[in-house]
């Protein structure tokens, strides 16, 4: 296996769309931080040729129009796994178009495999398996080190070898027109607007056993929880879980020392400052007729 070959400067990444201009499969894959960031972005980009290996980085790159040229090519098939996610990251975050998309997730299903995640589809193919390590890292971090880097080059090293081995079985059951009408569509979505739904919190587990005030805080918890992960930029669960909005809104702390004493809340929230706000909410929402809340 040839070393990563890693684009952080406009030369070189014109230097490689002129290269892989004339490829006929090239395999895409892409990694974000949205286990970390509110605003998610896409953070890598890597792509790999039949010989080649390669990742860039948008972080280091403030134009990158020019990559557009190979996605919107259709005489190259570009090959992801369960391309949904890359899809849609690639056409909020940089305006790109997809023409001529394999997804070996797709054929996998159409075939009838049991297992659909790369890790497991690769270890059974090619005996390679995924360092899990790095699987819901901060892709946004840097700098990024030799280990980051040999993970995100697997995911699509063996993706063009896997493409060939599924089109041969997609056609010799006649799956063909049924596999290329799934990856048209694949290629066709639209980037849905980040939406927040205020009654979003009644789906957190154990939110409709609470009392009626007991759902007016949880409500009222959430709804904060939601603008300062939009101010902070950082997921909400990472704001605080869940479980901890559930326990604030069934115990009902009002000191800053039965506030420390809820289990899961991280440590910022100890702070008298931040937890006499959060005090203040379960307060006033303690007797609240909040019918919404109720519902």
């Amino acid at each position: 296996m040839n070393p990563v070959v890693v684009i952080e400067k406009p030369s070189e990444l014109d230097a490689l769309v002129r290269q892989l201009s004339t490829a006929r499969h090239l395999a895409v894959d892409t990694e974000s931080n949205s286990f970390y960031a509110y605003f998610d972005r896409v953070c890598l980009i890597q792509i790999s040729s039949p010989e080649q290996d390669y990742i860039i980085d948008p972080l280091s790159l403030k134009d990158l129009r020019v990559l557009g040229r190979l996605f919107e090519n259709p005489r190259i098939e570009k090959v992801l796994h369960a391309a949904s996610n890359d899809v849609l990251g690639l056409r909020r975050d940089f305006q790109f178009r997809f023409h001529g998309l394999f997804d070996t997730a797709i054929a996998c299903k159409l075939l009838g495999y049991k297992q659909l995640g790369l890790s497991k589809i690769l270890e059974t193919h090619f005996g390679v398996s995924l360092n899990k390590r790095w699987q819901r890292h901060d892709w946004g971090k840097r700098p990024l080190v030799p280990d980051q880097l040999d993970y995100a080059r697997l995911d699509t090293h063996y993706l063009i070898a896997l493409r060939h081995m599924l089109a041969a079985d997609l056609q010799s059951r006649e799956l063909w027109a049924e596999a290329c009408e799934a990856f048209e569509k694949a290629s066709e979505q639209q980037v849905p607007g980040k939406t927040f739904h205020p009654k979003g919190f009644l789906q957190i587990n154990g939110a409709r056993s609470l009392d009626a005030a007991g759902k007016s805080i949880l409500k009222a918890l959430y709804m904060f929880r939601e603008k300062e992960a939009r101010r902070r930029d950082r997921a909400p669960f990472r704001i605080m879980s869940n479980e901890a909005l559930l326990r604030l809104a069934d115990a009902r702390p009002d000191s800053v020392d039965e506030i420390s004493r809820i289990k899961g809340l991280p440590r910022s929230f100890h702070e008298p400052k931040a937890a006499s706000f959060l005090i203040e909410i379960i307060r006033q929402n303690n007797n609240s007729n909040d019918t919404e809340a109720r519902e």
